[in-house]
């Protein structure tokens, strides 16, 4: 499977160190000289997938105004600037060896009366060699003897990695996901219909909570059993899940959850015990007896009615399995996922805190399992297990590449 690069611009430790307005001690000039990969963060993280071999980014010498004489920007990448980041942030980055990487040119050119030389490559080379999990750190410096520098973007600092975390998600901000197969009878509906158990699973990033509607729809079926967060009557942030009649758990600000933040939602469900749990992070929040009208629970359950001619056709969407969708386009997910799983056994809490970001797609009991990283493949969001149930998104898929989804149970 194919897996991505990651170039992220981090808003993370040098988010003051970037401000364009600092000159240095050349200062005061109209035109100041920087790298225009610093423009806006100082450290871009440089994330990726243990069999990628090599990977390219770019940057350039740039003035902040045009100026009537030529400037020579030399590039530098030194040990010093390592351990000046080190001292300044608290870090031990050890220096990426010059084995992998190499700059096009270190010696730029900005002609006169332009504000910008030609891009120079920064290749990332023999990528797989480097250990797993293992910060290092590329710091690019640019100099130049003709005209001062708007020292804040001077220095780029690569922090590069090869990473077991996630790192590429889809964006459903304005879009969502529908699993076509489940809406049909025949052998690939049938698994998620007559069941006695369900575990959902999913990671998400909500970007907003602030639409129109009290409800961020997460994953399920409306008005049968979906994952959600708010409803009337209760926090627009806190996770709740409609059970037939029954809203679970009761409505408790303490359970609200934070925009921006990546979370693994786990909903278990046991028709025989009643039992009901959600766990956030692997950690268990609510838990109670919730009563199932009914002896099995059909997410599929169009396929039934489209399977018997004599059944009710006019169930419509409130009755279909969505991700970030429920009933209509009023109440979306506003945001990022990463994985999402749907299993016919209740997962322990154990079993969850173990394999929250990876499980064997093989594993006894899971139905669907989507990893939405599979970025550039349009709107279809493949289901690994084999069964066949892929997702497909209304609009085109929104990749973002530019993550690394923290694997807290590590």
């Amino acid at each position: 499977m194919k897996r991505f690069l990651i170039l992220l611009i981090c808003a993370g430790a040098l988010s003051t160190a970037c401000d364009r307005d600092r000159y240095d001690e050349k200062s005061p000039v109209d035109a100041a000289l920087y790298l225009d990969a610093a423009a806006d963060r100082c450290d871009i993280q440089v994330f990726f997938k243990r069999e990628v071999e090599n990977r390219q980014t770019s940057l350039a010498a740039t003035l902040s105004g045009p100026v009537d004489h030529p400037v020579t920007a030399v590039l530098h990448t030194d040990a010093a600037d390592v351990e000046r980041y080190n001292a300044r942030f608290g870090t031990q980055f050890t220096m990426l060896d010059p084995s992998h990487y190499e700059l096009s040119a270190r010696s730029l050119a900005v002609p006169a009366g332009n504000v910008s030389s030609e891009p120079v490559t920064v290749d990332f080379k023999a990528l797989t060699e480097l250990p797993a999990d293992e910060t290092f750190l590329l710091p690019v410096r640019v100099t130049s003897d003709d005209i001062a520098l708007l020292d804040a973007s001077s220095t780029i600092w690569y922090l590069v990695k090869q990473t077991s975390a996630i790192t590429t998600v889809a964006d459903l901000t304005d879009n969502w996901i529908s699993f076509p197969t489940l809406d049909q009878a025949g052998p690939q509906s049938d698994l998620f219909n007559g069941l006695k158990a369900v575990t959902y699973e999913i990671i998400v990033r909500v970007s907003a909570f602030n639409q129109a509607v009290d409800i961020s729809s997460v994953m399920g079926v409306e008005q049968y059993l979906l994952l959600r967060f708010g409803d009337s009557g209760f926090p627009r942030q806190q996770l709740q899940v409609q059970a037939g009649s029954n809203k679970f758990p009761d409505a408790d600000d303490v359970l609200s959850l934070e925009p921006g933040e990546w979370y693994h939602l786990a909903l278990t469900y046991d028709i025989l015990s009643g039992q009901m749990q959600i766990f956030v992070n692997g950690e268990l929040q609510s838990a109670g007896t919730v009563k199932w009208s009914g002896d099995e629970i059909n997410l599929a359950m169009r396929a039934l009615y489209d399977a018997d001619p004599t059944g009710n056709a006019s169930l419509g969407d409130a009755y279909q399995f969505f991700i970030g969708r429920s009933y209509d386009d009023n109440r979306p997910l506003q945001g990022e996922v990463a994985e999402a799983r749907v299993w016919s056994v209740v997962r322990t809490q154990q079993e969850i805190w173990d394999h929250m970001y990876d499980v064997d797609p093989t594993s006894e009991g899971l139905l669907g399992y989507w990893k939405f990283d599979q970025a550039g493949d349009g709107s279809i969001v493949r289901d690994v297990t084999g069964h066949g149930n892929d997702g497909v998104a209304v609009n085109p898929l929104k990749w973002n590449t530019s993550v690394e989804v923290p694997q807290l149970n590590k």
